[in-house]
């Protein structure tokens, strides 16, 4: 009982720890709940048995009176941010005032500057005409008039020059005060993201202080797919928390206006009387419509890839392209284009929302037709949808019976799930969802150990209520954004987060990418890019002014990864399985073509640095390709392969040698170990 009493004191005290080191005041309502919850609780361990009822309602108020704190104490430091932001807008709308005066009176100055010269010019005038007819009256009157009109000229720009001078006394401490309130605001930004992961129930953030370009360009790489250093310092100068911000919330930046450079559309209903047309002109609009299909699809797939380069939402693309892997589907077993560009929206409207996402891709055509539920009907089971909900797209094979207790068995997949699909398929020549009722299975199933008439949506929010699909989906999230082995703990616990959230993703992310484990040495310089990630991040690195989307493409299918072509439902093999012997000569052969191919202007670019030196050169573009340095060693074979750098003066003459040169030094850094990974 003693040891009881003791446990119970520890776990009060941790729970109360969190919240007094964010600074709740002792009257707080929801910290004299939590003390009330938990004497209550210190009392039911003391006086009854461990699995009393009284012990366990005393542990569910404990439970209910943190979540209150932690939300409360949240909810304080989001109104103390808020305040702090509102300072820091005050403080630049002050400046930007400032800064408008000055240039309003510089504009001033350099008006009167004119007034005077032309004043002074009309007053030499005059001076030299009355020099030739020192007696006309009317000369003498001119002249005095011209003298006024100048010495009128030169005091207003005297006092315009007063009046700049004053203005820009005035903009150092407007500068020291916007200085000062974004100093101010580092300390509740970090206070904030702290309470509000404690509240959440997700992992801890770093803080300002730790935030640095080494980080930023983790998060652009993992998040997105990389820029160049100019980009990264943008994210740099915001910090931590308005770098996550502005990647993940997607939906503030600008969509890409990027269209297909041809039309996508379904299969056209032939006419009437094409039906009764001669083999030979069937067989023609067969192959017209063939070609069109072909054609359609290589434009998607260059549609996509410019998306990918050009997106001011990368972290939307980034997340396109996890769900196509997810929920994996192929042209080339569909033999038709339009369902998958349909599908590929699908993903990009709903990418935030995995629930929204599931009961999207039962009733997406692509998917019907590429599962062959179009072939599921009441006493004619195709279990094809049914079984992939369940081993790929919801619970994962790690959550069948065979491997946890509560999980799925042969039952749920060919009794419960596939009979709860049947009679959804779709029409081929509009590509849309049909549901037909009369080939629906209508009898009682068992899912999940829950009976009842379930139809398709049904079987899906089941699917959504176990514990083993958040368990899932987050650790492919994890794997795909953070590194490739788990700890089931770190899961457990962001799988709890994705589920009571709503399956929502970008909460999911905006906590992940702000986290003290997304910054360790474990994640940081230890994922495989997949060939997309490492092509395109290869584009975004180096503007590529000569960039084919059409090479890209084949390019892409060489490395093993053809957009909208995964090779099975289960999608592409990644991590490790993207480099062997074979895939890694075409990854190498694959970047050096892109790079020469896009003919980058690497003069320009070391002129734009103010870079002159062979050493400055290769460290310049060294860290630009790669996340970590080179050792001496291999920095000095680059320096050596490269050579003395002409004078300046001479690069314009010798630009297209040195552009060559330069090109061929950024083929050995983009073919070598080091920019394999991110």
């Amino acid at each position: 009982m003693k040891q009881h009493i003791l446990s119970a004191t520890f776990f009060g005290t941790a729970l109360l720890l969190p919240c007094l080191t964010l600074g709740q005041t002792p009257d707080n309502p929801a910290k004299l709940a939590l003390k009330k919850a938990h004497n209550e609780l210190a009392s039911a361990n003391k006086s009854l048995g461990e699995q009393s009822p009284s012990k366990k309602e005393a542990q569910a108020k404990v439970s209910l009176a943190r979540k209150k704190l932690l939300a409360e104490t949240a909810w304080t430091a989001r109104q103390e941010l808020d305040k702090a932001e509102e300072a820091k807008k005050a403080a630049e709308k002050a400046l930007a005032a400032t800064t408008k005066k000055i240039k309003s009176t510089k504009d001033k100055v350099t008006s009167a500057t004119k007034a005077a010269e032309k004043a002074a010019a009309e007053k030499a005038s005059a001076t030299q005409a009355l020099e030739k007819s020192p007696k006309e009256q009317s000369l003498k009157k001119a002249l005095a008039e011209k003298s006024a009109a100048s010495e009128k000229s030169d005091k207003a720009l005297v006092a315009a020059i007063q009046a700049t001078g004053k203005a820009a006394a005035e903009k150092k401490p407007a500068e020291k005060l916007l200085a000062g309130k974004k100093a101010a605001l580092v300390a509740p930004l970090d206070a904030a993201a702290a309470a509000h992961a404690e509240a959440f129930g997700g992992l801890k953030p770093i803080s300002s202080k730790q935030w640095d370009y080494a980080k930023a360009r983790h998060l652009l790489f993992r998040a997105g797919f990389g820029g160049n250093p100019e980009e990264i310092e943008k994210l740099v100068k915001m910090g931590p928390h308005k770098a996550v911000d502005y990647l993940i919330e997607y939906h503030k930046q600008p969509r890409a206006s990027i269209e297909p450079d041809r039309d996508i559309y379904s299969w056209e209903r032939p006419l009437a009387y094409e039906k009764n047309l001669h083999k030979e002109a069937q067989d023609h609009l067969t192959r017209v419509d063939g070609k069109r299909n072909v054609d359609q699809h290589a434009s998607m797939v260059r549609w996509w890839v410019k998306r990918l380069i050009d997106t001011p939402r990368p972290a939307e693309e980034k997340l396109v392209l996890f769900w196509h892997d997810h929920f994996a589907s192929s042209y080339r077993a569909l033999g038709t284009a339009y369902p998958m560009y349909r599908q590929n929206q699908l993903l990009r409207l709903y990418a935030d929302n995995y629930e929204a996402l599931l009961h999207g891709i039962v009733q997406d055509p692509a998917m019907i037709k590429f599962l062959n539920n179009d072939d599921n009907v009441k006493g004619n089971n195709n279990e094809n949808l049914g079984r992939e909900l369940l081993e790929l797209f919801s619970l994962g094979e790690e959550n069948s019976s065979s491997h946890i207790p509560n999980g799925y068995t042969e039952e749920d997949v060919r009794n419960g799930n596939t009979r709860a699909m049947t009679g959804a398929t779709f029409d081929r020549d509009a590509s849309q969802y049909r549901f037909y009722h009369d080939k629906h299975d209508g009898a009682p199933k068992t899912l999940l150990g829950k009976k009842g008439n379930w139809g398709t949506h049904e079987a899906v929010d089941i699917m959504l209520e176990h514990p083993g699909t958040s368990r899932y989906l987050t650790k492919k999230l994890w794997q795909y954004y953070v590194y490739w082995e788990t700890d089931p703990k770190i899961i457990d616990q962001m799988a709890q987060v994705l589920k009571e959230n709503g399956y929502r993703i970008r909460p999911l992310l905006k906590n992940i990418f702000l986290s003290e484990e997304f910054y360790s040495d474990k994640a940081m310089s230890a994922h495989i890019k997949s060939p997309v990630e490492l092509l395109i991040g290869t584009a975004k690195i180096v503007d590529l002014p000569k960039l084919t989307h059409q090479n890209i493409r084949f390019l892409l299918a060489s490395m093993g990864q053809s957009l909208f072509d995964p090779p099975s439902v289960a999608g592409w093999a990644e991590g490790s399985d993207w480099i062997n012997t074979t895939l890694l000569l075409a990854r190498y052969t694959a970047t050096a073509n892109l790079v020469k191919e896009g003919k980058a202007d690497y003069i320009a670019l070391l002129k734009a640095k103010k870079i002159t030196k062979t050493e400055d050169a290769v460290d310049h573009l060294t860290k630009r390709f790669l996340l970590t340095d080179l050792s001496p060693d291999k920095r000095q074979q680059l320096i050596e392969f490269l050579g003395p750098l002409p004078p300046l003066s001479e690069w314009e003459s010798k630009k297209k040698q040195l552009n060559a040169k330069l090109q061929a030094l950024v083929v050995l850094l983009v073919s070598s170990p080091e920019y394999q990974v991110s």
